[in-house]
C-alpha cells in the first residue's frame, strides 16, 4: 500500500505556491483515500464545475487562481483527461451554439401537412430540422416540390405569401 500518492510528486511545489499545493494534494488524498474516490474521477468533476462555473470564478482571488491553476495543469499533463476536457468542451460549445441556433430559427416552411408530419416521432432531430429550413413551392401547371432555402427560387414558382 502506498503512503504517498503519485500525483503528490507532480505538482510543482514553490515556495509561494507550497501552501496552495499542499492543501490540493492533501484534500485529493483524503477524498481518494477516505471516499474510494480515484484521482481522475475527482480531476474529471474538478473540469466539468469549471465548465459550468467558467468565468464566475472571481478572478482578482489569488489563491483561487493558483488552485485552479495546478489542477488545471495537472488535468492538462494527463493525455486522459486532457483528452476528456477537450471532449467536454466541444461539446458543451456545441450545445451552446445548438441553443443559439434554436433562439433564432425562423421556420421557413408554410406547408401546414409537411410541418404536422414531420413532428411525428418517426422522424430524428436533424430531420425535424432540414424540413423546418426547407422551401415548399408549387408551379401553376400543378408542380410542387421542398427545395433548400440556400437554393435560388425557380422562376415559375407561385407566391404562396399571399
Amino acid at each position: 500500500m502506498k503512503i504517498i500518492p503519485d500525483f503528490l510528486f507532480s505538482f510543482r511545489l514553490t515556495p509561494r505556491r507550497t501552501f496552495i499545493g499542499f492543501l490540493i494534494v492533501s484534500f485529493i488524498s483524503l477524498l481518494s483515500t477516505k471516499c474510494g474516490i480515484s484521482q481522475e474521477d475527482i480531476l474529471k468533476f474538478y473540469n466539468d464545475i469549471r465548465r459550468v462555473v467558467g468565468n464566475a470564478l472571481p478572478s482578482e482571488n489569488e489563491i483561487i487562481k493558483e488552485i485552479d491553476r495546478q489542477l488545471n495543469e495537472k488535468i492538462n499533463r494527463n493525455p486522459e483527461l486532457l483528452d476528456y476536457k477537450i471532449r467536454g468542451e466541444v461539446d458543451s460549445a456545441i450545445r451552446e451554439y445548438e441553443r443559439e441556433e434554436n433562439k433564432s430559427t425562423k421556420i421557413n416552411m408554410k406547408n401546414e401537412n409537411i410541418l404536422k408530419e414531420i413532428n411525428k416521432s418517426k422522424y430524428d432531430r436533424m430531420q425535424k430540422l432540414i424540413l423546418e429550413n426547407a422551401v415548399y413551392y408549387e408551379f401553376e401547371d400543378g408542380t410542387m416540390g421542398i427545395r433548400g432555402a440556400w437554393v435560388a427560387p425557380d422562376p415559375r414558382e407561385i407566391d404562396l405569401e399571399q
